[in-house]
């Protein structure tokens, strides 16, 4: 029972902090907010880590787990801040005591910050694999924890970010788990947390776990260790170009530095300074922040004064100090591996600065432009698997929001029922009334309070729903411009070359839009907010004319693909087109990903049952690569494929199937799959429809003479386009301008509500997200207006979620268009809203 109120005690300490955190606040009140709570006011430096030096004297009179966790705060402290003079020592003393009371756990941790501290001044290349499995599988729980923060430090630094998260969120549990005494390990992993979060662009996420470290290690911390969460948020704010706030962090940081007289610190502080003025593109004044610590940087000794060599002879260069910066050059070409590979593009671009220092411009132009080609290459290929690591890093994290949501409502349910038993408990002890009583109080405390912490979990749910949304957003904004000019373009007279370079924008851009949708359909899944919608449809024709749209991929690689109806005609079946579309797609577009050569056949079969009902079977082969058992096993997991080989090669999230199958099975259905590695794939998926009754076909020479109309209600017409991004802007002109159609433009509500006040609109573009006044609002207004009660609205966002849409319909508009916005489909839907509204004036 004790160890259930200290639990409740936690849970309420823990919710506090969450509330002082402020995660919606601005950025500029996060960051203040973060130092005020590691109590920037109130530091008095110590002078040669006095601290420290206590601390460490304090943990050799210990024993057991508590000397263990004491040990790791002094190692930890001086390893982290690559203080080597005294981490030496003091991993020589814990040794020495291991050795002689046989404390194989307390060996095991010098021996692990003894290779952390190689790993982190050597390039992050110290550990190997078996030191890993040591320290992580065979040392026992509390070494496992230690370990687990090196690990996912060195994740973090080498990108593979997804096993980052996943690793702190499963290492977070286990620490939470082991009580009080792992806090300082827990209060750590929450900080290296934060570097991968930041890392993957989720600055709201990074300085929300920075927060929790700096609130669990505020009673009990190092001087040396509140320089290091001062330095991080210095560090943190550059990173995400609060310039003038890193500027004064850094102040402060240097302030400390000075005044504790740690000459250990002067490092960490010149790189910094250096960074921030780098961030800010002032050469003069790294050089400034560098001079310091010249005699560091002449003979680099650690990774940190590597980068910093670099920087300085960055700055050189540029201010066309030619013979120092070559002589800054020739000291990193010769540096030792120990110290970690070479950064060569930086190379590159010292001597380019030089090259047009000393009046070989010809030369530096070339350089710059090699350099800028594999600088190119590098980033695209990083991108690309930047988005995989992210998709799955945010998979881990929303899977942990859910599971402490979950593990939340089970504590509130347990608090509840206690509650109920302490009546009986005041009952059966009426001697003890006054304590049955108060315990009843205690209780009814409890509850509330966890009842506060369940609904600040359902908060963190909908946050998580908030966030799809602006991701939809954010992502799709930019994708319309890209998009959008890449089929303007399209449209104009081109070489081939011209041709080939616009259809690979449009490729790529398509290819980050299927993994966008992706998530996000996977997300409503998982919400319970997708709903499957049968309709009366010809199956035969939807799947032959869908695989008759991958005829020309299949020629382009060599395949044969066909499409065969293995049964009787079935006549109109009750479906939902867009999902047996989208499961269909998925097999063809992976079997013919993984087929090279041979042949891909889809095959569909309707066989009706006893019931009435019909059983449709769609079949999916191939003869490509094929698949182990094991793979198989694995097949239909999210996020997952084959192997790492199959996304270098191949390419794709690992999102389809897992969906595919989800929605198969929401339809009724299953889907099976059969393979053998080098022989090809059969996959197959079954289920149950309903027959439906015949429709009527539409008049062959009205449907023939709407075609040769060709959007002819759009011809001539006043089109205001209201969109504060003016590259949206341009591209509606693009696409509308073989139409002869007027264009008026706007870059927000309250100046489209002015022009339709002065001037009369055919039509208006209205997009959702804007500042001054946003395009719903506007919207309100003009519909309260009885000369525009019937103007044809259309919302453009790049928000998809069904709630905005429905959110835009309710507001006026009279369609809805998404972004990135397709040619066909925005023409379509102002061709539509025009005759209608032609038709309703007649």
């Amino acid at each position: 029972m004790r160890r259930l109120l200290i639990s409740f005690v936690l849970l309420g300490t823990l919710a506090a902090g969450a509330v002082q955190a402020q995660p919606g606040a601005p950025l500029d009140q996060r960051l203040e907010q973060l130092s005020r709570t590691i109590g920037v006011g109130a530091v008095r430096p110590t002078s040669d880590n006095q601290d420290v030096e206590r601390a460490g004297e304090a943990a050799l009179r210990e024993r057991d787990r508590q000397r263990l966790y004491d040990a790791w705060r002094v190692l930890y402290a001086y390893k982290s801040n690559q203080v080597r003079r005294r981490f030496d020592p003091w991993a020589q003393r814990f040794g020495t005591a291991a050795r002689r009371d046989g404390d194989a756990a307390l060996t095991a941790l010098v021996d692990l910050q003894s290779i952390a501290l190689r790993h982190e001044t050597q390039g992050f290349r110290a550990f190997t694999e078996a030191d890993w499995r040591r320290f992580m599988d065979r040392s026992g729980p509390d070494i496992r924890l230690m370990a687990g923060i090196e690990r996912v430090r060195h994740l973090g630094q080498v990108g593979r970010w997804r096993e980052a998260a996943r690793l702190a969120t499963e290492l977070t549990n286990e620490a939470e788990r082991a009580g009080e005494i792992a806090h300082p390990v827990l209060a750590e992993l929450h900080q290296i947390h934060s570097y991968t979060l930041a890392d993957m662009g989720d600055k709201e996420g990074a300085l929300d776990h920075m927060a929790r470290a700096a609130e669990m290690d505020e009673r009990d911390v190092f001087f040396i260790r509140k320089v290091e969460r001062l330095y991080d948020i210095a560090y943190t704010a550059a990173d995400l170009g609060a310039l003038d706030q890193a500027r004064g962090f850094a102040a402060l940081h240097h302030q400390w530095v000075a005044s504790s007289g740690n000459a250990d610190l002067l490092t960490w502080d010149r790189y910094l300074c250096a960074k921030i003025a780098n961030l800010a593109d002032r050469p003069r004044q790294v050089l400034d922040c560098l001079a310091e610590a010249k005699t560091l940087i002449d003979r680099p000794e650690r990774r940190l004064q590597v980068v910093m060599l670099g920087l300085r002879a960055t700055a050189q260069a540029q201010l066309s100090q030619a013979s120092a910066a070559r002589a800054d050059l020739q000291r990193m070409q010769a540096l030792p591996d120990a110290l970690g590979p070479r950064d060569l593009a930086a190379e590159a671009l010292i001597k380019a600065y030089i090259d047009q220092a000393e009046g070989r411009s010809t030369q530096a132009f070339r350089e710059l432009d090699a350099w800028r080609k594999a600088e190119a290459l590098r980033v695209a290929r990083q991108h690309a698997r930047n988005v995989a690591e992210m998709s799955a890093a945010l998979d881990g994290e929303l899977r942990a929001k859910r599971d402490e949501s979950r593990r939340l409502a089970e504590q509130v349910r347990l608090s509840r029922s206690l509650v109920r038993a302490s009546a009986v408990i005041a009952l059966l002890l009426a001697v003890l009334v006054a304590g049955g009583v108060g315990w009843a109080l205690h209780q009814r405390r409890a509850s509330r309070r966890l009842k506060g912490a369940q609904e600040r979990a359902e908060a963190a749910n909908q946050a998580k729903s908030a966030f799809l949304a602006v991701m939809s957003h954010e992502l799709r904004t930019p994708l319309n411009g890209m998009l959008g000019l890449a089929q303007a373009l399209r449209t104009d007279t081109l070489t081939p070359e011209q041709r080939e370079q616009i259809d690979l924008i449009l490729d790529s851009g398509d290819t980050l839009l299927v993994l966008l949708n992706d998530i996000l359909d996977l997300s409503k899944i998982e919400a319970g907010k997708l709903e499957i919608a049968p309709t009366t449809g010809d199956l035969v024709g939807s799947c032959a004319r869908l695989v008759g749209g991958y005829q020309p991929t299949a020629r382009e690689k060599g395949v044969a693909l066909a499409f065969r109806l293995e049964s009787e005609a079935p006549g109109p079946l009750m479906f939902d087109g867009v999902r047996v579309r989208q499961c269909l797609t998925n097999l063809v577009s992976n079997a013919l990903k993984f087929t090279t050569e041979g042949k891909v056949e889809v095959g569909l079969a309707c066989y009706p049952e006893d019931s009435g009902r019909v059983r449709v079977r769609l079949r999916v082969s191939d003869t490509g690569i094929g698949m182990s058992q094991e793979t198989i096993a694995k097949l239909f997991s999210p996020f997952t494929q084959a192997d790492a080989s199959t996304t270098r090669n191949f390419g794709g999230t690992g999102l389809g199937l897992n969906i595919t199958r989800r929605l198969v099975k929401m339809m009724h259905g299953e889907i099976k799959v059969e393979s053998e590695e080098g022989r090809g794939s059969i996959f197959t998926i079954e289920m149950l429809v309903d027959p439906a009754e015949p429709i009527e076909p539409a008049v062959g020479a009205e449907a023939a003479a709407e075609a040769a109309e060709g959007f002819a209600a759009l011809h001539g017409r006043r089109v205001l386009v209201v969109d504060d991004h003016p590259v949206n802007r341009r591209v509606i002109r693009l696409f509308l301008e073989p139409f002869d159609c007027e264009l008026v433009e706007a870059e927000n509500g309250q100046v489209a509500l002015d022009i339709l006040a002065q001037r009369p609109i055919d039509l208006v573009l209205m997009d959702v997200n804007m500042p001054v006044l946003d395009g719903l609002e506007a919207t309100r207004r003009l519909r309260l207006d009885p000369r525009l009660h019937r103007l044809p609205v259309i919302a453009l966002t790049a928000d998809v979620m069904s709630a905005q849409i429905k959110t835009c319909l309710d507001a006026g508009c009279d369609a809805h268009v998404a972004k990135p916005i397709d040619l066909r489909n925005l023409l379509s839907a102002m061709d539509r809203c025009l005759t209608r509204t032609r038709e309703t004036a007649g």
